[in-house]
């Protein structure tokens, strides 16, 4: 369903502050790597870096120091790290007075960090630099006869538009190996390569379609270093033993661990692998599961049970061909719901899913799902069956130590939900509020999803956390004191209970949405706080939490406080966690709740009222509302700030809209005083009728004073046709017409407007 800003002041929300492009930003850095054990010094570029910057990074530094020649555009840092730090991706953010930035990619390990140049003195080497359009880039060494090497293209892992495809070539031009989009390595780059003699050796870089979108940063790595993509079991739960741990890469003398993971914490989530010995890339984590979580055995017996479902299986197609089968014990007449995790969790396995009786007959099979390649399939257990197997294969019949998958069996009304949130950072203006779409999807439940922030700046609370029963989304409101100061990084969860089963989910951050079964990659969320907002705005009293009506209008009273120095009129439109239905592909605003009219609040005027239209189809669940405010020039166009009210959750008054949708006959009875000695006809008719409403005069006899007379109006006819009705009654008294009082009918219309 798509979600759109229209005349009427829908808005999509994202997050809302009270300024307008006034955060930090960080555009461009000069490295994309640090160097444990070293110090790096990092240039970043961009807007409103200073002054006093506190810089934000979730991995342990010895020491950072913001060096003098700083300012707002551009960052000059040295930071030093540990000789223990662990090799990694970490995150680096820059927070002001005027909020926190978006946070940039570094990779962490111990190798040596410069700006990509066309000639490599000496290996191992990282160099970062940016790649766009049509642009080949190229750089050469000296090798040597046997000499291992490996090429790291990091650009899709640290948040670039780049799509890698390097190659290495000898000093004849032969090329020896290329590498491009490799799943394992999450769309970029990797190769592995043995020199085949002295001599000089070039490195080609570009797009894979010679179309490099913006950013086009990268880090190539070059050298011998090990790495590790994945380790195995790709999940553990509670009663796991985790000291058959192990890596699948090219380096099996690494000895991978998970040091202290708490294994009663219920949250879904990933854990880190510690790795000892030196690699270059992110540690591998393995997935901290809420189901049983067993692994394929060595012998590969299918005639024993690996358990009953909900259960994982972590697995491995290590020859070509291979097919691994699995039997489970399961409830007969129930219906489950089997999938493979393989591609969303970077394993090079194309999996086909079969589901067969333990004879071998087919019940069910899927290769694709409509939004990934790992398959799934939903299916019938016959009452006389209490065991199946589960086949798991590759559809191109390739294999390999790398090619390891999860397969999970469940009931298919098992309750699960993920939580997705847009942007990665939000800014609260001090004294304001900032309003957060939290979206949740929902498989086999209803209840209502509680929220937690953990991590806010001091003097930050929310208030509207929760995503209420049968919805799928809230704005949450943050708001802070006029005081609050400093910055924050840290994950929202939520949580829910259902049938005594506590399910609890961190929201994942940015673009990737998410996906039932899997923890977010990226979870963190920055908090920053605006200490000088140019514009605030609230509520102007209390507002009844049942104030929607089908159909009708209500008024909203709201105020706004300009800050010292601005001036100038202020515009309004509405923020909703409705999400617009769509008619023939388009947003079908009658059925959208939106402001009644467009509301501009002059320069010298600080409160206002808004009036909210509902639709008169609409769900019986609770709404959240927002108002926005946009401080404008005195062109009126030019935006100034904006600032958002705290949200509020509204309900309906009543579930009931009544309408009128054809003709309505008004029935009107009454009476004739004639005066002393005038005894002669009336005649009574009814003026100022709209279009196409009907109503015949009505003839009162001499002796005659009562009568009754008939309007039909027309279906959907508009209220304000209404308001000209009067009632009149003539007669001829000496071959003159006479007419009597006046009466106004006001008719009101229930009619679709």
């Amino acid at each position: 369903m798509l979600r759109s800003a229209m005349l009427f002041g829908l808005a999509l929300l994202v997050s809302w502050t009270s300024s307008v492009l006034a955060a930090p930003q960080i555009q461009d850095a000069s490295l994309r790597g640090l160097t444990i054990g070293k110090t790096t010094r990092l240039t970043l570029s961009g807007k409103q870096l200073g002054p006093n910057p506190d810089v934000k990074l979730d991995f342990p530094v010895s020491s950072m120091r913001v060096l003098p020649q700083s300012n707002g555009q551009r960052l000059e840092l040295e930071i030093d790290l540990p000789t223990d730090a662990k090799p990694q991706h970490g995150h680096l953010r820059v927070a002001t007075a005027t909020g926190i930035s978006n946070p940039i990619t570094l990779g962490i390990d111990s190798l040596p960090e410069a700006p990509f140049s066309a000639t490599i003195d000496s290996l191992p080497i990282a160099f970062s630099g940016t790649l766009t359009g049509p642009q080949l880039l190229s750089t050469s060494f000296t090798g040597k006869s046997g000499q291992r090497l490996v090429i790291d293209v990091e650009a899709q892992r640290i948040g670039s538009k780049l799509q890698p495809l390097v190659s290495i070539e000898d000093e004849r031009g032969t090329q020896l190996a290329y590498s491009s989009r490799d799943v394992t390595t999450r769309g970029d780059a990797r190769l592995i390569v043995k020199l085949p003699g002295d001599g000089l050796y070039t490195i080609k870089l570009q797009d894979v379609l010679f179309r490099g979108g913006t950013p086009g940063h990268f880090r190539v790595k070059i050298g011998d270093f090990a790495f590790a993509d994945m380790a195995f079991p790709l999940a553990v739960n509670t009663t796991d033993d985790v000291t058959n741990l192990k890596l699948l890469s090219t380096d099996t003398s690494l000895e991978p661990s998970l040091p202290g993971w708490d294994a009663n914490n219920p949250r879904l989530t990933n854990l880190a692998v510690e790795i000892v010995g030196s690699i270059s890339g992110p540690q591998p984590t393995v997935l901290r599961s809420d189901l049983p979580e067993v692994s394929e055995s060595d012998t590969k017996d299918v005639s024993t049970s690996m358990g009953t479902a909900p259960i994982g299986i972590s697995g491995i197609l290590r020859e070509p061909k291979e097919r691994d089968e699995y039997l489970i014990d399961v409830t007969p007449g129930t219906k489950y719901r089997a999938e493979v995790f393989a591609q969303r969790i970077d394993s090079p396995v194309d999996a086909v899913l079969e589901i067969r009786k333990p004879d071998g007959a087919m019940l069910a099979s899927s290769d694709d799902q409509n939004d990934t390649p790992d398959p799934a399939a939903i299916f019938d257990v016959p009452q006389e069956l209490s065991q199946l197997k589960l086949v798991v294969r590759d559809l191109s019949q390739a294999a390999g130590p790398n090619h390891a998958y999860r397969v999970v069996i469940a009931s298919a009304n098992r309750p699960d939900f993920y939580l997705h949130v847009q942007p990665s950072s939000i800014n609260i203006p001090a004294g304001g509020s900032a309003i957060l779409e939290v979206v949740a999807e929902r498989r086999g439940f209803d209840e209502a999803i509680v929220l937690s922030f953990p991590q806010l700046p001091e003097g930050v609370t929310t208030s509207l956390h929760e995503i209420p029963a049968r919805t799928d989304r809230a704005l949450v409101t943050l708001t802070a004191t006029s005081d609050a100061k400093g910055a924050s990084v840290g994950p929202i969860v939520g949580e829910s209970e259902i049938n005594g089963q506590r399910m609890v989910r961190e929201a994942a951050i940015g673009s990737a949405k998410g996906t039932f079964g899997l923890a977010p990659e990226t979870s963190q969320l920055g908090f920053g706080v605006v200490q000088k907002p140019k514009l605030l705005v609230a509520w102007n009293g209390e507002l009844p939490e049942n104030a929607l009506n089908l159909g009708q209008v209500t008024a909203l009273p709201i105020t706004v406080k300009r800050a010292e120095g601005q001036s100038g009129p202020v515009r309004f439109s509405l923020v909703t966690s409705q999400v617009i239905p769509e008619d023939k592909g388009k947003p079908d605003l009658s059925k959208a709740i939106k402001l009644a009219k467009e509301i501009m609040l002059e320069a010298d005027q600080s409160d206002a009222t808004v009036n909210l239209s509902a639709p008169q189809e609409l769900n019986d669940i609770a709404w959240d509302i927002a108002v926005k405010a946009e401080l404008l020039a005195d062109d009126k166009k030019k935006v100034l700030a904006t600032a958002v009210s705290p949200a509020k959750r509204f309900s309906l008054g009543s579930p009931l809209f009544l309408a009128l949708n054809g003709e309505t006959v008004v029935r009107l009875k009454g009476t004739i005083s004639r005066a002393g000695g005038f005894n002669h006809p009336v005649i009574v008719a009814a003026n100022g009728l709209p279009k196409d409403a009907k109503s015949a005069a009505v003839e009162v006899p001499a002796d005659k004073s009562e009568f009754t007379l008939e309007i039909t109006l027309p279906a959907n006819v508009k209220l304000e046709e209404l308001t000209t009705i009067k009632l009149v009654a003539t007669a001829q008294r000496n071959g003159k017409d006479v007419t009597s009082n006046l009466i106004p009918i006001r008719l009101e219309s229930s009619g679709k407007q």
